[in-house]
């Protein structure tokens, strides 16, 4: 499992954060929020997965990930 920090963020103001284990950075976000995430698109409140791992600049991977909380209309 890696460590992941998990943001809850309203734009660019962070409204909350907590750390969190996971295989993935869906998983860490699903288990932090108590809640099913998809990927972000445009909303304005959002969640943050930074991966805790420090690695190499010359790796090319993000070193965060975005993601929402999944409505009841889109859930399924």
């Amino acid at each position: 499992m890696k460590n992941y920090r998990v943001e809850e963020m309203d734009g660019a103001s962070i409204l909350s954060t907590c750390d969190a284990q996971g295989r993935t950075p869906f998983e860490a976000a699903e288990k932090a929020r108590g809640h099913r995430v998809t990927l972000r698109g445009s909303c304005a409140k959002w969640i943050r997965v930074t991966d805790l791992v420090v690695m190499l600049p010359t790796q090319l991977r993000p070193r965060y990930f975005e993601f929402r909380l999944r409505d009841a209309a889109t859930a399924g």
